[in-house]
């Protein structure tokens, strides 16, 4: 699963980023760029699926069904978001949110099904599971269809007419952006696998805490794939956009905060409630991943600003940085630490970005963070300690 997320790149090349700030900002230009991209998609498809099955043979994570199965569902992931893009960005946020949660929604009706009824179609397997998730996005694709189908007429999808490789070309810094990122969050779990004996249950520890910061990031990436058109269409209207932002900050921050101090102090719990029989080992992941939340809302607001307002290069060189830093610092502390030494690299790696990001949008946009507001998220702080403790 982390080789078919980190190589989806592929699948985009930054097209479906570039096309909604480019919509968001000029309307015009909505019918031929949605044919482009469509027709682009097609082929990267093809591509990112013969890349893939290539890495997994030659590192020998190769599990034909299985992987054709996330293949594919990364191929529709990556069409439904191209539907979700030209709907944020003609400002339609509530069909925005619900195609979002439309797939998410199917899996655990039908999941959840599975689960408490096995006479249904048996126990469930990581290939049925993969399984639900490939036909959540096929719903959540023909609910994106119906949401468009009164546009249809301007749209018009004519695969591979007027084609411009220059959109290619355009939106390469965003795809290289993506690749870093993924790489950033994504490449520790891969390595953990192959750098340690036992890796696969090394892997699976790690994992056990990742997924559940993965789950609860997910607030955070909606939140970017609303600002995102938002801040093209009103960019340079500061004082407007401080407002929002501000308000988005509030909102990741102190969630993130009130969920790092919870999963810190209340990890052993957490790890009974989710998996039972695991052992100490799954609440250490928990109770240091979840402190990635913090820094994670930070680059979903200020990285999302920077790219809105066109310093996407400034963003992709901090990517880039982070992603080679990341990498050299798993090589190093894996083999000695494994998953322990992995969670405090992302940790690390995470904060730093953070940082970076938010201090290279304060000087790019001149869009900052009050110091008022500074305190009063250390005063949170404080205070879950004090509660929690």
């Amino acid at each position: 699963m982390n080789l078919s997320i980190v190589l989806n790149f592929l699948l985009d090349l930054g097209i479906t980023p570039f096309f909604n700030r480019t919509i968001a900002s000029d309307h015009s230009k909505e019918r031929v760029l949605f044919s482009q991209a469509f027709s682009i998609k097609l082929l990267l498809g093809i591509f990112y699926g013969l890349i893939v099955f290539l890495f997994a043979w030659t590192s020998g994570a190769l599990t034909g069904k299985l992987l054709l199965m996330l293949v594919l569902m990364q191929v529709l992931n990556s069409f439904s978001l191209l539907l979700r893009s030209y709907l944020s960005a003609s400002q339609q946020y509530s069909k925005d949110a619900w195609l979002s949660i439309t797939d998410k929604l199917f899996v655990i009706i039908a999941a959840g099904a599975v689960l408490l009824y096995p006479g249904l179609s048996g126990n469930i397997t990581i290939n049925l599971f993969v399984l639900i998730q490939v036909l959540g996005y096929l719903v959540s694709i023909v609910l994106g269809i119906i949401f468009l189908f009164d546009r249809i007429s301007k749209i018009k999808i004519t695969p591979f007419k007027n084609f411009d490789p220059g959109i290619l070309k355009s939106s390469l810094p965003f795809a290289l952006n993506i690749f870093f990122m993924a790489s950033i969050g994504r490449a520790d779990g891969f390595l953990l696998e192959r750098l340690v004996s036992g890796g696969a249950y090394e892997a699976g520890i790690y994992a056990s805490g990742f997924r559940l910061l993965d789950a609860v990031n997910m607030g955070g990436y909606l939140m970017a794939s609303f600002l995102l058109p938002f801040i093209s269409r009103n960019w340079p209207d500061k004082s407007n956009l401080q407002a929002i932002l501000s308000y988005c900050r509030h909102l990741l921050i102190f969630s993130g905060i009130v969920v790092a101090g919870f999963a810190w102090f209340y990890a052993a719990q957490i790890n009974q409630w989710l998996y039972h029989a695991r052992d100490h080992e799954t609440a250490d992941m928990i109770s240091i991943l979840l402190f990635c939340l913090i820094p994670m809302s930070i680059i979903h607001i200020y990285g999302t600003l920077l790219t809105a307002t066109g310093y996407i290069q400034t963003l992709l060189r901090i990517s880039a940085f982070f992603a080679i830093a990341n990498i050299l610092a798993n090589l190093f502390f894996i083999p000695r630490f494994g998953a322990y030494g992995a969670a405090w690299v992302a940790v690390g790696t995470q904060s730093g970005y953070g940082l970076v990001v938010y201090f290279a949008a304060k000087i790019k946009t001149g869009l900052l963070i009050p110091l008022r507001d500074i305190l009063i998220y250390v005063i949170l702080a404080a205070l879950v300690y004090i509660v929690l403790k």
